[in-house]
């Protein structure tokens, strides 16, 4: 008998405006953080910034050309000393939150633990600061993919999902609306639906650039994300998952995933990781167990003092300690 075990959710347009408002002033607050999540400012060796986000002196910021739309689209790129071209190196792709871009992941934190562990890291602008990287806003496989789109229900009414909890209102952040004001990413697309998708698929571009680049080791590929960004990895570490060896979602946003025993992620080792602070993106631990409960190979951490923004610096020993345990089998 075939096991299966579905969760099916609808967000209503109110409480998912909330959300996405209380994500983006979290993603802009904790840009300037240390790893507890206090303070605020450039650290050393951070005196660039991009929108909310501070960036590692360390780090390349490129541009190449999206096919799709026509347009140029930046992506960010830190190599570690230990990388050489004669051996195979780790390479993790990041994937920022809402009204990120791809320099939320390369803040100082990130970098120096991907200079420790000689890792590759690539920052995806996924096509504009509200890209979801492939997972609609409105709920994955739901029709039209727009915020506040009902999605397919059968059975009881759904329950809130887990990985999704209510949003505390906030003053908007500085990078709130990026691209939709002139900020760094694509323009020309503004349908959510269509946006999404070039999300995702700008986020596979350029992790077809670093691969062609350098001398990735193609068992040792990683993806992570955070918020909005975690629910895009959790949705792309399903769809690509003969790619990774190991995904980590930050306080995963996981909008309206239908989960089933006999998905492809469950063979991916899969880190769920937040900060016990967090009052905007609830409910990891009962997503954590869920998956569990369909043999999902799922470490779930809770780490101290850090909230929605400080968990993107804070875990980063913990993340790519996770990564280096895991090694995709050839």
């Amino acid at each position: 008998m075939k096991l299966s075990w579905r969760i099916t959710t609808q967000i209503a347009f109110p409480a998912a405006l909330c959300l996405i408002l209380g994500l983006a002033f979290a993603q802009d607050r904790g840009a300037g953080q240390s790893g507890l999540g206090a303070g605020s400012g450039a650290g050393v060796g951070q005196q660039r910034r991009i929108g909310g986000d501070y960036v590692d002196d360390r780090v390349q910021l490129r541009e190449y050309h999206f096919n799709d739309t026509d347009e140029t689209l930046p992506y960010a790129v830190f190599v570690s000393t230990k990388v050489t071209k004669s051996r195979k190196a780790p390479l993790a792709l990041a994937l920022h939150g809402f009204s990120g871009n791809h320099g939320t992941f390369m803040r100082t934190q990130c970098v120096d633990e991907a200079e420790k562990n000689g890792y590759i890291l690539v920052g995806a602008m996924g096509y504009s600061p509200s890209g979801s990287f492939g997972m609609p806003m409105s709920g994955r496989g739901a029709p039209g993919g727009r915020v506040g789109t009902p999605g397919p229900t059968n059975g009881p009414t759904p329950q809130p999902q887990p990985g999704v909890g209510a949003a505390r209102e906030g003053q908007p952040g500085r990078g709130m609306f990026m691209g939709m004001s002139g900020g760094p990413g694509g323009t020309k697309e503004t349908d959510p639906a269509k946006v999404a998708e070039l999300s995702e698929k700008d986020a596979m571009n350029v992790l077809e650039i670093a691969r062609k680049e350098f001398n990735v080791d193609d068992n040792r590929i990683y993806l992570m994300g955070h918020s909005l960004g975690g629910g895009g990895a959790l949705h792309m570490g399903e769809k690509y998952s003969t790619i990774w060896a190991a995904v980590a979602g930050l306080a995963p946003a996981a909008f309206g995933f239908q989960w089933s025993a006999d998905q492809k992620l469950k063979n991916v080792p899969l880190l769920i990781i937040v900060g016990d602070n967090d009052r905007l993106v609830t409910g990891s631990q009962q997503l954590a167990d869920q998956l569990k409960s369909l043999n999902f190979q799922v470490e779930y951490k809770s780490l101290p003092g850090l909230d929605h923004g400080g968990i993107i610096g804070g875990s980063m020993p913990d993340v790519f300690k996770f990564f280096s345990q895991h090694i995709k089998s050839k």
